[in-house]
């Protein structure tokens, strides 16, 4: 998980990134990619405000590009100043969907205002379903009462056969099904910026192993 926040930390022009999760009802930091990020996730946590409980509470991205302004110290009077003060100027929360519950967020913190791009946003939404995953395998039972709804997950039919075929042997090796494999199998393509296809070959060739998030990771 620390992985993912590094990821989203470098792939989007922002400073530092964190994960948190709901466990047992209970909003918690999970882990953060640097001192920063780690403080004002906690704030979020602590002060029970802020983009990520948004995100989580909504099943949508919450993005707000300027702490600054005066809907977003309306809306946050006390996350948006301890963000400032620690020199975040914009948060954008996506939350983390598995099995119809949000059980967490990934949360993009930058030192200047500002709006992510089409491209950082769609990266972040692929990182918060690997994460989605990663949280929910180590967090045990995860979600919030009384919000039903539901998410499409990416099809690997959609893609090449070499694809297919390393979905299956992911699956197989991991004992998961194809949709939690083939969201794996993307976030080793887009860590190593790999196309897909050629990590599918490698799949398959046993060149590369695409890793289990155990317990203690």
């Amino acid at each position: 998980m620390t992985r993912i926040c590094l990821v989203g930390r470098d792939s989007t022009s922002v400073a530092g990134a964190g994960l948190s999760r709901v466990a047992a009802g209970r909003h918690e930091m999970v882990v953060a990619s640097d001192e920063r990020a780690a403080h004002v996730e906690m704030s979020q946590v602590t002060l029970a405000e802020g983009p990520c409980l948004e995100a989580i509470a909504t099943f949508r991205p919450y993005l707000e590009p300027d702490l600054t302004s005066p809907q977003a110290r309306e809306r946050w009077p006390l996350f948006a100043p301890s963000a400032l003060d620690h020199g975040v100027h914009a948060a954008f929360a996506f939350p983390l969907i598995t099995g119809g519950v949000a059980v967490g967020a990934l949360d993009l913190y930058a030192t200047s205002p500002g709006s992510l791009g089409r491209e950082e946003v769609e990266n972040a939404l692929m990182l918060a379903g690997l994460a989605a995953i990663a949280v929910d395998q180590n967090a045990g039972a995860t979600e919030i009462a009384g919000v039903g709804i539901g998410v499409e997950p990416a099809e690997p039919w959609a893609h090449s056969a070499v694809v297919h075929n390393a979905t299956g042997v992911v699956a197989e090796q991991l004992g998961i099904d194809v949709d939690e494999a083939f969201l794996r199998l993307r976030g080793v393509a887009f860590a190593t910026d790999r196309p897909l296809a050629d990590v599918a070959r490698a799949v398959i060739a046993r060149e590369i192993r695409v890793e289990s998030w155990a317990e203690n990771e």
